[in-house]
């Protein structure tokens, strides 16, 4: 589709009325000062295709002197923002990088982020962020399958990418110049004396931008997931603010790292509402508490495991920041249990919305604060726009309160892995390589991963079940569970928790809630679970670590 075509589309999707209702009610159109603002900006809608650094470009015009970023380094309004951008575009053109090229990322969150994110737009070409925590190995794969022409970096991650080994790539860096690579170019010198003009409208070669994300690799090796830039746009955003209360006027907290989906959704919400971004460079508990009560924060985006460690913060540190302010609470990046969900409601009131959907198919469902109060264990139920299924392994759909894997079908689902794979389809429909089930009143619940689910004895078993019922004990931070092969049963489980607790405490709770089989026949207790950058458990390397170790046998 031209960027004509897809420009069009987007002003159809505004002008639904039911989308133009919400986006009126939300603050993002309806003033004049909006409409010159498209009015300014229709030649690069029609002549490049949506992005945000269309979007960018309209708040310029609307918004110039509202603050669109505050970090570490200051504050920046929307028309600095945006012509910083606007520099950061045509440096890259003037370094060679040509519309359909990629440009990859280790920042951190922050301006820098941000304006390469929206830049990369401008110009045409693919932003490949990657993941932060990566550890040497693992960076190195993934800048070899990214195939950047210039690399971006936050010298705190310098060492990670001096042991990656990475050859015949420009390097511009943020951050202390001392730690810096040989070669690399500071992130000022880059963009500076360049010019704020954005690039040209129309033009032969304008190309379209996109975002390949990498997956979170729980379960094997990250792949880029490529996402066209044009696919999400203020339609979207109105699907989305039907279920969340979103706002112009919001003032959004995102400690959640931008280099995974749900940070960068995050970011796009904010863009497209032209609301305010509070940006930390790194994710601290009792900091983001202090920044909710400095910048009187309306919207924050956490994942479960910085949900968790608020909480762990001692109760008189806790109850010394005013968190009032707090409108919405947007999570997601791995799975909320019953017991997170009620503690964070505890402290930060009945305002979490807990957001289902993978990198993939971007945001599936929405558990909304009435829907955690009636219905705790369920994701809610799809958003507006996102159709879902549920088939049996045989390929059938299956009716409310039979559990099969979980497909979708909508706008938003990405192109494909940038290594030519894709995920199962049917009937239209993409897998998100979950198992769940709807029940009779349209409600979805996710009951494992389709790779996580265990057969005991011929038994299916949902390994979340059991984690829930481990993380429910005093002093248990975290649980995860696998299955192992066993010649007896066929396989058996092993939970892996962290935190402070008596094993016999945990195989009592187990026996007391769960049937027979669903007890794990081993437990390994650790002081920290291994993660990924967003939280999630990596249970692959949890299995690794059972080779050679000493077991903690619990009897039958």
């Amino acid at each position: 589709m031209s960027g004509a075509l897809k420009g069009l589309q987007q002003l159809l999707d505004v002008a639904n009325p039911s989308n133009l209702k919400v986006l009126k009610e939300a603050g993002v159109v309806g003033h004049a000062s909006g409409a010159l603002a498209l009015a300014r900006t229709l030649p690069w809608l029609f002549g490049r295709g949506p992005s945000l650094g269309i979007v960018s470009q309209m708040h310029r015009f609307a918004l110039g002197g509202k603050p669109a970023i505050h970090d570490r380094k200051g504050t920046l309004s929307w028309s600095e923002l945006d012509l910083r951008a606007n520099r950061m575009a045509n440096a890259l053109q003037d370094a060679g990088v040509r519309p359909g090229d990629r440009v990859a990322a280790v920042l951190r969150n922050g301006r820098e982020f941000v304006e390469v994110a929206i830049g990369t737009q401008k110009a045409g070409v693919a932003s490949c962020p990657l993941n932060t925590f990566a550890k040497p190995k693992e960076l190195a794969a993934t800048l070899g399958n990214a195939r950047a022409r210039i690399l971006f970096y936050d010298t705190d991650h310098a060492d990670q990418i001096r042991k990656a080994e990475i050859e015949d790539i420009p390097l511009v860096f943020t951050g202390d110049p001392h730690q810096a690579l040989e070669g690399s170019i500071p992130f000022e010198a880059f963009v500076e004396a360049k010019s704020e003009a954005p690039p040209a409208p129309f033009t032969r070669a304008g190309g379209t931008p996109r975002i390949i994300i990498q997956t979170s690799g729980t379960t094997g090796t990250p792949k880029g997931a490529s996402r066209d830039a044009a696919a999400a746009g203020l339609g979207a955003l109105a699907n989305l603010i039907k279920v969340v209360p979103y706002r112009r006027d919001d003032v959004i907290l995102i400690p959640a790292p931008m280099f995974h989906s749900f940070g960068l959704v995050s970011l796009s919400i904010a863009a497209g509402l032209g609301a305010t971004m509070v940006l930390p460079h790194r994710f601290d508990p009792q900091e983001t508490l202090s920044l909710i009560e400095t910048h009187r924060v309306t919207a924050l985006s956490l994942v479960p495991v910085m949900i968790r460690r608020i909480l762990s913060l001692p109760d008189d540190v806790k109850s010394r920041y005013d968190l009032s302010s707090l409108r919405i609470l947007l999570v997601s990046g791995s799975a909320m249990g019953q017991d997170l969900r009620r503690e964070g409601t505890e402290l930060f009131g009945e305002v979490i919305y807990d957001l289902y959907g993978s990198t993939e198919a971007g945001w599936v469902s929405i558990a909304t604060p009435e829907d955690i109060k009636s219905n705790p264990i369920s994701v809610g139920k799809p958003s507006p726009g996102i159709d879902v299924s549920i088939f049996s392994s045989d390929g059938r759909k299956v009716p409310p309160g039979q559990t099969g894997e979980i497909y979708v079908k909508s706008k938003y689902v990405f192109e494909g892995y940038t290594s030519g794979d894709r995920k199962d389809e049917r009937e239209g429909y993409m897998s998100i390589g979950d198992l769940g089930r709807f029940d009779r009143e349209g409600y979805l619940y996710v009951e494992s991963r389709a790779d996580d689910m265990v057969i005991i004895g011929g038994e299916n078993v949902y390994p979340i079940e059991v984690e829930d019922a481990i993380t429910s004990i005093d002093g248990v931070n975290d649980a995860a569970v696998v299955g192992v092969e066993d010649d007896e049963y066929g396989q058996i489980l092993i939970a892996f928790v962290e935190g402070e607790v008596d094993p016999d405490v945990v195989q009592k709770t187990c026996r007391e809630q769960l049937a027979s089989y669903k007890v794990p026949k081993r437990i390994e207790l650790l002081p920290e679970l291994p993660r990924t950058g967003t939280g999630k458990v990596l249970k692959r390397d949890l299995v690794s670590q059972l080779e050679g170790a000493e077991p903690l046998e619990v009897d039958d």
